[in-house]
């Protein structure tokens, strides 16, 4: 905002008719241009004065000072307001990514429950049995003779002891 703009819009100021942007953009001005800032004393002095005389109040002492007062406490508004919705918006991602990352696990977790259920649909009851059916199952018609008589022990190696000692129990 230029001098110019700020210097038309210092009645609607004092009126309250400014915008919210236009009287932030008008504040903003005002705090970094000492000539807009006198001009909008003397109005302010001028029909704050007027009004407090019309009706019958008591004329405050100090016009500039319940100025500053006012122009702070709109620029602290308007900072606590934008402060706000800033810290709105990022609580809002955090609590978005916290949920995306939260969701992304518990897909993956669906994923790899679906996966190890198709491979062990895909792999049937008997898929090990072509490499372990030998070892693990015997055929019922099969005899299985077992030699008791231990052999001479310097002849023994260790595994033929502990198949013997399995034999025995």
């Amino acid at each position: 905002m230029n001098c110019l703009e700020a210097q038309s819009n210092i009645i609607s100021y004092i009126e309250n008719g400014l915008e919210k942007e236009k009287r932030i953009d008008f504040l903003r001005h005002i705090q970094s241009c000492k000539d807009c800032k006198e001009e909008l004393d003397i109005y302010y002095t001028m029909i704050e004065g007027m009004r407090q005389m019309d009706s019958n109040a008591p004329i405050s002492k100090d016009f500039k000072k319940e100025l500053d007062i006012r122009i702070n406490r709109e620029l602290k508004q308007n900072k606590t307001r934008k402060e706000f919705v800033i810290s709105s918006i990022v609580i809002a991602v955090i609590c978005l990514f916290a949920f995306s990352v939260v969701g992304y696990v518990n897909f993956l977790g669906i994923v790899k429950a679906d996966e190890q259920r198709k491979l062990k649909e895909a792999q049937g009851e008997y898929y090990y049995s072509d490499t372990f059916d030998k070892y693990l199952f015997e055929p019922d018609n099969q005899v299985i003779t077992i030699n008791i008589e231990p052999e001479p022990e310097e002849e023994q190696s260790f595994y033929s002891k502990i198949r013997a000692y399995n034999v025995l129990r």
